[in-house]
């Protein structure tokens, strides 16, 4: 096994790791700080907040466990295919991930479930995006890039619609 192959690996280990913090905490933060975010972000947070009344901490589980058997067959694929193109895209469409939870630490000014976590796999994840980087052309990693990026944001909306649906099911 080469460097590569045991580097793949990382990425669900990190996306698991993240995740655990924003399924412990999600639904707890958002009751308790449901009264803040209304008084500092009303639109968003009329937008926001109902739609999250409807996800249960089971039902965010839910999600999460999606999106990590989506990035398990994709680091599976490509630790057989010896390909990781696509897998790097979804590397740096998640590093971004953490990118904007640390945005959002700061305009929330205070705790948000995933920045703890964010701020640890961070650098770990710039470490391999660097590494990775050396092995394809610019041209290649932002086309990877914005294909993984509209993979993650296309995935995330419709996990979220099933979600609340979910929530309901178990209701």
């Amino acid at each position: 096994m080469n460097n590569i192959q045991v580097i793949l690996w990382l990425f669900p280990i990190i996306f698991i790791f993240h995740d655990f913090e924003e399924i412990i905490f999600i639904e707890y933060w958002i009751s308790k700080n449901r009264h803040y975010l209304y008084e500092r972000f009303p639109m968003l947070s009329k937008r926001l907040l109902p739609h999250f009344d409807n996800i249960t901490t089971s039902s965010f589980a839910f999600g999460v466990a999606e999106e990590f058997i989506l990035i398990s067959i994709i680091t599976i694929f490509s630790y057989v295919m010896n390909m990781y193109s696509l897998w790097m895209g979804l590397l740096i469409a998640f590093t971004l991930h953490l990118i904007i939870h640390c945005v959002q630490t700061l305009i929330v000014k205070k705790y948000i479930p995933a920045i703890v976590t964010s701020i640890i796999c961070l650098p770990i994840c710039i470490y391999i995006i660097n590494y990775m980087m050396k092995l394809f052309t610019i041209n290649t990693v932002i086309l990877y890039s914005i294909l993984g990026f509209i993979i993650m944001v296309v995935n995330l909306v419709i996990i979220h619609k099933f979600m609340a649906s979910f929530s309901k099911w178990l209701s």
